[in-house]
């Protein structure tokens, strides 16, 4: 029997608390990987925060956007980046340039996997901000993140 499934990647998103973005990011690129689909590349997704506090909740906004969205972020509880989860990770996307440098200083062996999502336009936080800015980067996540997958997929 034919083994179906050749490549596994696993991806992380960084941010700062990991109660906003990076989750948002982890949801969104979940439902990408659903609705792309590859019966030939698994691919799992994590999400951490350089200065998060493990377990709290994501922010209020994010949930919400994401559950207009259909997809829920309700149970997600953040957690701070460690040096396991940058090693399990085969390629890491940061919000912000400042993030990855921040990712490369705590493993600098990680360097050549640690990307920013998009270098000319960080993904900005939406913490304290309304409603509509967490649409806004909802939607720029979810343009970044189609296409990274789509590469690591093709």
């Amino acid at each position: 029997m034919e083994n179906t499934v050749g490549i596994q990647t696993h991806i992380l998103f960084v941010c700062t608390g990991n109660t906003c973005r990076s989750p948002m990011a982890q949801v969104i690129a979940e439902s990408v990987v659903k609705k792309l689909g590859s019966d030939k590349h698994v691919i799992l997704i994590d999400s951490a925060g350089v200065a998060a506090g493990d377990g709290h909740w994501a922010s209020a906004q994010a949930v919400e956007v994401m559950d207009q969205w259909g997809v829920d972020l309700s149970g997600h509880q953040s957690k701070m980046i460690t040096p396991e989860l940058v090693d399990q990770a085969d390629v890491i996307f940061a919000m912000t340039p400042a993030h990855a440098h921040a990712l490369v200083r705590m493993a600098p062996e990680s360097r050549a996997k640690v990307f920013p999502l998009d270098a000319m336009h960080p993904v900005l936080d939406p913490i304290g901000g309304p409603i509509e800015v967490y649409r806004e980067v909802a939607e720029q996540l979810e343009r970044l993140i189609e296409a990274k997958i789509k590469e690591i997929i093709s």
